[in-house]
């Protein structure tokens, strides 16, 4: 475990990595249907069958991925506050990692 991973500056960098990563999946799910027909249409193709019905399901994963980083985040803002309230805490668990 880092020297100071119950800082906030820590906890800011590791959330800045989660935001990332949810959001290019939560973008490449609202926009699967469009992407899906640009690369059909980029080898000749035409991707059929898929509208609104079936957008709206894509649309459902990027919202599971949104939600993901605000359950992720409540998550970390909960531990920070509880492992700077109590220091003692933070100490027995990085004794208990090493």
């Amino acid at each position: 475990m880092e020297k100071n991973y119950f800082e906030w500056t820590s906890f800011a960098k590791r959330n800045g990595k989660l935001f990332a990563a949810c959001l290019a999946g939560a973008i490449f799910f609202w926009n699967s249907v469009d992407i899906g027909e640009w690369v059909y249409a980029l080898f000749g193709g035409e991707l059929r069958g898929y509208g609104p019905p079936q957008q709206r399901w894509h649309r459902v994963w990027a919202m599971g991925f949104a939600s993901m980083y605000v359950f992720g985040t409540a998550i970390g803002l909960y531990n920070i506050w509880y492992y700077r309230k109590h220091p003692e805490e933070a100490e027995r668990l990085k004794k208990r990692q090493e």
